[in-house]
Formats: structure tokens, sequence, C-alpha cells
């Protein structure tokens, strides 16, 4: 069994957790006044004299592997931009918001749930947008069972009735919503036939299906690969929903917005580098948000009573 683990040690992006700074001596007051932090690791401070940018990323996975898919994209659009790009991290998905307010972050990349919160907490406005390998803008959640536990007969969601079944978050856009709502489609409440555990990341649910702790987990239908079809079964895809934005927490029309949009939007999977940043993020690029309606999608989660 593959699990999804990575250790990362990268000298160009900071990953970070908010916290109070302490006073430091005045040769290094320059570094206080770039962000304060009270862990960000072994990773360096930014170049004397960039503007900082601050971009939280909602933490579907660990740390480590969060940051081996984001810290290429990040540097990226250091490179690009000329901004000190940082990385902002948090411990899980509900301490997601705490952090873009103790950061005081600019720029978030989230799903579609946690984009529809900040569009009302924080008048969030949604920049780009992914796009899978087909060039579609939505995605989706799978229900994967383990190859034990469908020899033993959970060969179809029917199955699950009564059983506990594990995801991410019930605030996940693929990771829940999505699987909800397919379930509701087909006569069965999640909330009512299921026991639905909630374990806060997502590669710790391969972990606890590989142990039999559960019949079956919900995961992002982007993160199905050719190492998990070796130990897993997929029962059912989910309904399509939005595939995750960059959304601006300023506005969407200052210079530093416009430059981090115009950069993302300029990947090209022609180019072998940018190929590999969108590989990571399990995209085929970014599109332009400005189009997109999520009012369909908002009544989505208010039929599964889904709060956002």
């Amino acid at each position: 069994m593959t699990t999804l683990k990575s250790n990362i040690k990268n000298k160009k992006a900071k990953i970070c957790t908010t916290g109070n700074a302490r006073l430091i001596p005045s040769v290094f007051y320059f570094l206080f006044l770039v962000f304060s932090i009270t862990s960000c690791g072994n990773l360096p401070q930014g170049r004397y004299g960039q503007e900082a940018v601050k971009i939280a990323v909602l933490p579907a996975y660990s740390t480590a592997v969060m940051s081996a898919r984001y810290l290429p994209l990040l540097n990226k659009l250091s490179r690009e931009t000329g901004f000190d790009v940082q990385y902002i991290s948090s411990e899980n998905i509900a301490s997601f918001g705490a952090a873009i307010e103790n950061s005081r972050a600019q720029l978030v990349i989230c799903d579609a749930l946690t984009f529809l919160t900040l569009q009302k907490t924080k008048n969030a406005v949604a920049l780009a947008i992914g796009r899978d390998q087909s060039g579609s803008t939505e995605t989706g959640g799978l229900i994967i069972t383990s190859f034990a536990a469908y020899a033993k007969g959970i060969d179809d969601v029917s199955r699950l009735k009564g059983r506990a079944v594990c995801c991410a978050s019930r605030q996940s856009t693929e990771g829940y919503l999505s699987q909800a709502k397919y379930l509701f489609d087909q006569g069965m409440d999640p909330e009512r036939d299921l026991r639905v555990v909630a374990i806060g990341q997502l590669d710790r649910m391969l972990a606890g299906l590989e142990k039999g702790d559960f019949a079956a987990g919900l995961i992002p239908q982007s993160q199905w690969n050719d190492s998990l079809s070796k130990c897993y079964k997929i029962l059912a895809t989910g309904q399509p929903v939005p595939n995750w934005v960059l959304a601006s927490l300023q506005g969407g029309h200052t210079e530093m917005d416009d430059k981090i949009k115009d950069a993302i939007l300029a990947l090209d999977p022609a180019k072998p580098e940018d190929q590999k940043i969108l590989t990571k993020l399990g995209l085929s690029r970014f599109a332009d948000a400005g189009s997109i309606d999520f009012r369909a999608f908002s009544e989505m989660a208010d039929q599964m009573k889904i709060p956002y």
C-alpha cells in the first residue's frame, strides 16, 4: 500500500502557522516587518525589499502533503510577480478561518464551499478556477472502499446503510457534499442512514480504510490514481461541483490581485515546469472565474443543509 506521505524542505517559499511575534535585535528588524510568526520550520526569510503576499491554502491534507502540492506553485508566482508569496497553513479545515484572520492573508486557494463562506464573511471575489484534465471547471467526489471490505460484501452504496463512513470534513465540497448529494438522489440520507465520521485530513482516511475502521471513504475525484486503484474500489461517483478557486479577500481589483491572477492563468501545460506544477495540483490549467455562477451550487448546499 502506497500512502500519501511527503517530506518537504523547500528554500524558496514559506509555510507558516500564525502566532505572536516577539521583539528581536534591530539587525533583524526588517524580518519582523515582513511577517510575524512563532514557527516556520527551517524555511528562509524572503528577499529584502519584496512586498509580501500571503496566500492561505485550505488544508485538505497534512501540511507535508499540501506543501508538496502547493510550494512549486507559490515559488512560480513569486518569480513571475516579484512578490514574496508566502504560504499560510493551518492544522486542519476547522482552523482555516482563524489562520486567515490571524495571518491577514490577502488571497486564498480553497474549495467552493469555503469560497461561499468567505464570500459572505470576507466579501471574497473569485479570480481563477481550476480545470480538470478534460478542461471542465467542475469536479466531483468518489465513494471508495478497500478490497477487503469489497470482498466482504461492501460492493454497492446500498450496503453502506448503518455503517461507518469517513470523510475529511462535512464542509468539504468534493470530499463530502458531492457524495452526499449523490446518495440523497439515490434515496439515502447520509446523516440518517450512515455513520459519517469526519477525521480532519484526507490522508488519514486511507489508513482507516486499510485497518477496516470504516466501510467506505469519501475522497475528491482528482486524488484517484493508479496507486489507489491497486488497493481500493470505486463504489460511486458524486454529483459535479465547482473546482477549487483562487479568491481575493481585498476586492479582486488591486494590482496584487491582478498580478497573481495573471500569473496563475498564464500557467501553460505545454511548458515542462508548468506541467509539473499543474500535475501536482491535479489540474490541466486555470481559467478566469468571472463567468462562473455559484448560485446553483449554493442551492445544492442549502438542499443538503450544509452551512456556509
